[in-house]
């Protein structure tokens, strides 16, 4: 089986700080209306409605403003309630639970906004695109490959690589509907299409195991 990679450092304090979460969300509106590029600490300051000092006690610059925005966002998509819905599920019920979830959150306007400053700002900033990757897909692969390695010996899940058979789920899940939202070419799918996305996607891998 392929080894996982390390898990991303998260930055910044508890998301339980009141403070911190108040910064985050100016943050977020200011990257989201002007991209990274072009948003100023006094934008935030602006934003949040805390000051500039109490800014620069949580993040020391904009680009850690910015990877706790990327954290933040991942931490709502990768969370202990991900893993805890698949737990000790049947593999069907499991996987259907995981792709809605996961649905729910990458197709969310805020996600593809971010996604969008990303891809954007990745040349000039590599680093920004390495948090997004290792907080966000990379997490949703690592819990999924947890699942399935956990559960190998199951009838229905003989599938050799975990790893590789949880990015080609999330692949699937994802398709040519997530690039069409990032370029704005076609609204979000309804959730009768959501659901239908995610039983494809289960059934493909529920497939590979009986051909097994």
């Amino acid at each position: 089986m392929a080894s996982s990679p390390a898990p991303a450092v998260k930055v910044g304090r508890p998301r339980s700080d009141a403070k911190r979460r108040a910064i985050l969300a100016g943050a977020t509106a200011a990257f989201m209306e002007h991209g990274f590029g072009d948003t100023t600490m006094d934008q935030v300051v602006a934003l949040s409605g805390v000051s500039k000092m109490t800014v620069y006690r949580y993040f020391k610059n904009k680009e850690e403003l910015f990877a706790g925005v990327i954290a933040d966002t991942c931490d709502r998509i990768v969370d202990d309630d991900l893993a805890a819905l698949m737990v000790d599920r049947p593999p069907a019920e499991a996987l259907s639970a995981f792709g809605r979830r996961l649905l729910a959150i990458i197709f969310s306007d805020e996600a593809i906004a971010l996604h969008r400053i990303v891809v954007a700002e990745s040349k000039r900033f590599p680093r920004l695109g390495a948090l997004f990757y290792e907080g966000g897909p990379q997490g949703s692969i690592r819990v999924l490959a947890d699942y399935l390695t956990r559960h190998a010996h199951h009838p229905e899940l003989r599938l050799g690589d975990p790893w590789r058979a949880a990015e080609e789920f999330l692949e699937l899940l994802r398709g040519y509907t997530h690039l069409r939202l990032l370029l704005g070419i076609k609204p979000k799918p309804s959730a009768r299409e959501l659901d239908e996305r995610v039983e494809r996607a289960v059934n493909h891998l529920l497939a590979g195991g009986r051909r097994a």
